[in-house]
């Protein structure tokens, strides 16, 4: 029976929310700041609300007093697959349940005044959910039915100065993750042919599972020199790390029969199905690392450039170990490729408003073998808009929005793909988002 199938799509999961397709590349969630992401999410070098908590913990230097903030966004993933030969043919086509995801954010900073500033964070900065529709007629069912794993994220980080225009940051990061799965399991039809009988249900719920992580950052003003006498350098330069996570998921594999109406197969099958148990697995979570180098220009613009890079080789297997069947212990490769994010962002400071906007490119992490109906990774291009003002005279009340359009290049598995469900994936989505923020 394929229980590796069902224990794949939890390790491809990843975390929470939004489906395949939605955000970065892989599984990864970079919409943790309204305001940074009016501007594609350049922000390493020029954050300046809480959000810096995830994007330059050393960047908590340069925000005064104390601040919360709360915001989210709406994603709204669109997906399709065409079939081609030899499974499961042409003129197939799919679609994913039209969805709505609201990944949270919340932070919380404060900057003491002997040269320190301390964050606190809840976020959810990896994620994946899948749900296609029609489940007992989607051609893809023996691979995945439905797929949710949710994680939250807390942060605790500390900033300090080193010297007047040099600052570092640091912390740790608890992470939790939930699994919820489900696939369908199939034998050859009696008598040949060819054909396949749909006989199981298989589910996989987990326990909420703990994994542990640091960071660690810069920000850097070098000043207003110009290089070589006429290339300015940049105002500020910002450099983030955050670790891999590695979590140890422990769950329960839940396989219901589903009669097909020959009684000899049901009597075999019932013979053969092995029993509900325990199952483990571990994801690993990658590392990423981010530059980002920002320019002003007087007191009301700022233009942003950020490389990120995201280690998805770490992504190589998948070990699969269930308790009370050990013989079908499996491990499965994945091979993941790390890739790179090139995001560009502008902001001008009125008296009123403040508007953004930006764009970014960012390459696709999954191999063309492992593209699936659980990941139908792809490269992608991002183009945002945002808007913020403040409230009341002195502004302690602030608020950001943006919008977002992220064009997802066609993903074709070209004959590759490992569970032999071959076709191409076109996928569209949209995020809009808020934040509201406090000082005093």
């Amino acid at each position: 029976m394929r229980f590796r199938r069902i224990l794949l799509a939890a390790a491809v999961a990843g975390c929470v929310l939004p489906p395949a397709g939605a955000r970065a590349a892989g599984y990864g969630i970079y919409e943790q700041s309204a305001a940074v992401l009016g501007m594609a999410g350049a922000g390493t070098a020029s954050v300046h609300d809480p959000s810096a908590v995830f994007f330059n913990p050393a960047a908590l230097m340069g925000i005064e007093g104390t601040r919360i903030y709360g915001g989210g966004s709406l994603l709204q993933p669109f997906t399709s697959f065409a079939g081609v030969a030899p499974h499961p043919g042409f003129g197939v086509t799919e679609e994913m349940k039209a969805q709505q995801f609201y990944p949270p954010t919340a932070y919380f900073t404060h900057h003491f005044p002997t040269g320190w500033a301390l964050g606190l964070g809840l976020n959810s900065p990896f994620g994946l959910g899948v749900d296609w529709k029609n489940p007992d007629q989607f051609t893809g069912r023996y691979i995945v039915a439905r797929a949710n794993l949710r994680t939250i994220s807390s942060s605790l980080v500390a900033a300090h100065t080193l010297r007047p225009n040099l600052d570092i940051g640091f912390g740790g990061n608890l992470v939790y993750a939930n699994v919820d799965l489900a696939n369908r399991e199939f034998v050859p039809k009696p008598g040949g042919g060819g054909g396949q009988v749909e006989v199981a249900n298989v589910d996989l719920t987990s326990d909420w599972t703990p994994g542990y992580a640091w960071n660690a950052a810069l920000s850097w003003r070098p000043g207003t020199r110009m290089m070589w006498g006429w290339i300015p350098l940049p105002g500020k330069v910002g450099l983030t790390y955050r670790s891999r996570v590695i979590l140890h998921v422990d769950g329960n594999v839940d396989i219901t029969q589903i009669p097909t109406g020959d009684g000899t197969l049901d009597a075999v099958v019932a013979g053969q199905l092995p029993p509900d148990q325990a199952a483990s697995t571990v994801l690993r979570l990658p590392s990423i690392a981010a530059l980002g180098l920002a320019w002003s220009w007087g007191s009301a613009w700022t233009l942003e450039s950020d490389a990120v890079f995201t280690e998805w080789s770490t992504f190589k297997d998948l070990p699969i170990y269930l308790e009370r069947t050990p013989s079908a212990n499996q491990r499965i490769v994945e091979s993941y490729d790390d890739s790179f994010q090139f995001r560009f962002g502008a902001e001008r400071r009125g008296t009123a408003f403040t508007w953004r906007a930006g764009y970014y490119m960012d390459q696709a992490a999954a191999p063309t073998e492992s593209v699936s109906p659980i990941l139908p990774d792809a490269d992608r291009q991002g183009a945002t808009l945002g808007v913020g003002l403040g409230f009341g005279k002195d502004r302690r009340l602030s608020l950001d929005l943006y919008e977002l359009a992220l064009f997802v290049k066609n993903r074709k598995t070209e004959g590759v793909n490992r569970d032999g469900f071959e076709g191409e994936y076109k996928s569209y989505v949209n995020s809009t988002g808020l934040s509201l923020a406090y000082r005093w």
